[in-house]
């Protein structure tokens, strides 16, 4: 097996090549890992139900009377995670924090509003609105590229 690492500026966003003759156990091996391991997801709970929920379906993370909720493509779950523990478990290049109470998917968000003093109003997916706190505008904006 070879790897090859190549480091571009035509590349925007990271891509994974897995190059075969045939599918064999190996490239399936691979594929599986590297998948799992971009797409992990988090368990949530709805009810008396666990689901579990990948990250390119997740809109934001909040806390809301001293629980933890998640925003997804499909409804509303809670978590027992703490914010700074997802903060930590979460993909960096696709999930940002916000303010002290919410997490935002990077990939979600459909406008922003920057006219607003000192902060920033971010239009999610699934008509959802959050607000940057004064705190972490800076950081947003150095993120995003603003």
């Amino acid at each position: 097996m070879k790897i090859k690492l190549i480091i571009d500026k035509r590349y925007e966003e990271p891509q994974v090549h897995i190059c075969n003759n045939e599918m064999t156990q190996e490239v399936k091996f691979l594929y599986k890992t590297i998948d799992s391991t971009l797409n992990q997801g988090i368990k949530a709970y709805q009810d008396d139900s666990i689901v579990m929920l990948a990250n390119p379906d997740i809109i934001h993370i909040y806390t809301q009377d001293s629980k933890v909720y998640v925003t997804a493509v499909h409804g509303t779950y809670r978590l027992q995670q703490r914010l700074y523990e997802l903060e930590q478990q979460l993909d960096k290049t696709l999930f940002i924090r916000i303010s002290n109470s919410e997490i935002v998917n990077i990939k979600k968000i459909k406008r922003m509003d920057t006219s607003l003093t000192g902060t920033i109003r971010m239009y999610l997916e699934g008509e959802k609105e959050a607000y940057v706190s004064r705190r972490y505008v800076s950081k947003i904006k150095k993120a995003l590229g603003i």
